[in-house]
């Protein structure tokens, strides 16, 4: 159908991590791996949020010269950008509010992954619809570069540290959204971080331009490969200097090592489904890439569900179905840890099928 093979294999795997990270048995045990950073340094985990990021922008540029081939204006793919991420920030507010009681209403988390995905490609959009046709990759570069440095800059003021509680992004989101974070005192969607989290897609539609460029194919393998090699050296460098890789500020250093491993799993990617065509092995995974909203909002229900309907046990108190499953089911297993993730697993598993079942009859969630 002419989509990017390996981009939906790409997406499928970044969307099931997410869901299976997200979803552990006991949060007492995940595996090191499995379970973010406690603040400074960079897990696996810490890589699923701006890998997605990252693979909106490569996608935005295939769909963005799709409809433009079609005949689409730019100010119709702006007000499409805009509508479109406008639905995502919208359901997302919706999935924090559920069940809707006045007390989630009135304490509704603003920031949140699906709003920062939303408000991040509605303005990344509109930065790569404004780039001027010839100089587009250029206008990108220097866009990405300006936004890091703003960030950067703005992080070292007077008066702030990168500390959980000193630092800039703690004070604004305090000041504008309190009462509506995460936390009473933090939320790792913060205001500042947008800056940044926009860098990250635009460094996703520079590789969408490399991708979709007319020189030779190997050049354009060899370029993604050596822009990821660039891109994690130039992470772990600047970390060196004095600016540590953090997922909660979104650090400069966090967005050039998270794009540049993200352009190497991109790569890998390329190699294995569009060079040799091997796609079988990966077939549930094209399924969780096909349809990410759907299955972002499904495992988003299915934890609150199991998270909020309770059951009276032996001793009278009541206990979520969360719970019940890890105690009275996975905990059979013996090791914990292993407990925890069997039961992400199956998660996961669940929501696969109904991925699968969407999926059999033509059934996608599009915005």
């Amino acid at each position: 159908a002419g989509r990017l093979a390996a981009l939906d294999l790409f997406r499928g795997a970044t969307v099931a991590a997410m869901l299976f990270v997200n979803n552990p048995g006991s949060w007492a045990f995940v595996l090191p791996p499995f379970g973010h950073a406690e603040w400074h340094g960079c897990t696996p985990t810490d890589l699923v949020f701006p890998f997605f990021l990252f693979i909106v922008g490569t996608a935005s540029v295939l769909s963005f010269g799709k409809r433009a081939a079609q005949g689409a204006a730019r100010t119709e793919l702006a007000r499409h950008a805009l509508r479109r991420g406008a639905t995502i920030v919208l359901v997302g507010w919706a999935l924090a509010a559920f069940p809707f009681t006045l007390h989630r209403l009135l304490h509704l988390r603003i920031p949140g992954v699906l709003p920062r995905i939303g408000l991040v490609y509605a303005l990344g959009a509109l930065l790569l619809l404004a780039a001027p046709a010839r100089r587009r990759a250029a206008f990108l570069v220097a866009a990405s570069a300006l936004l890091l440095a703003l960030h950067t800059v703005l992080l070292f003021l007077p008066g702030y540290d990168l500390t959980l509680e000193g630092n800039l992004q703690t004070a604004i989101d305090l000041a504008v959204l309190k009462g509506h974070l995460w936390k009473p005192a933090w939320d790792p969607e913060g205001i500042l971080s947008t800056l940044t989290a926009v860098a990250t897609m635009l460094t996703g539609a520079l590789t969408g331009l490399l991708l979709t460029s007319k020189t030779p194919l190997k050049t354009r393998l060899v370029a993604l490969g050596l822009a990821g090699t660039a891109g994690v050296a130039g992470g772990l460098a600047w970390q060196a200097l004095g600016l540590p890789l953090n997922k909660g500020l979104w650090t400069g250093s966090y967005v050039l090592f998270s794009s540049g491993a993200a352009c190497l799993s991109l790569l890998a990617a390329l190699v294995v489904v569009d060079l040799f065509g091997v796609k079988r092995p990966f077939a549930p995974l094209f399924t969780f890439g096909t349809n990410p909203l759907l299955a972002f909002v499904l495992s988003g229900l299915l934890a609150k569900l199991l998270g909020l309907v309770k059951v009276t046990v032996a001793d009278g108190k009541l206990a979520s179905l969360h719970k019940l499953l890890f105690d009275r089911v996975f905990s059979r297993i013996g090791e914990p840890y292993l407990a925890s993730h069997l039961q992400a697993l199956a998660v996961l598993a669940v929501c696969w099928a109904v991925l699968r079942y969407c999926e059999k009859r033509g059934w996608y969630w599009k915005v």
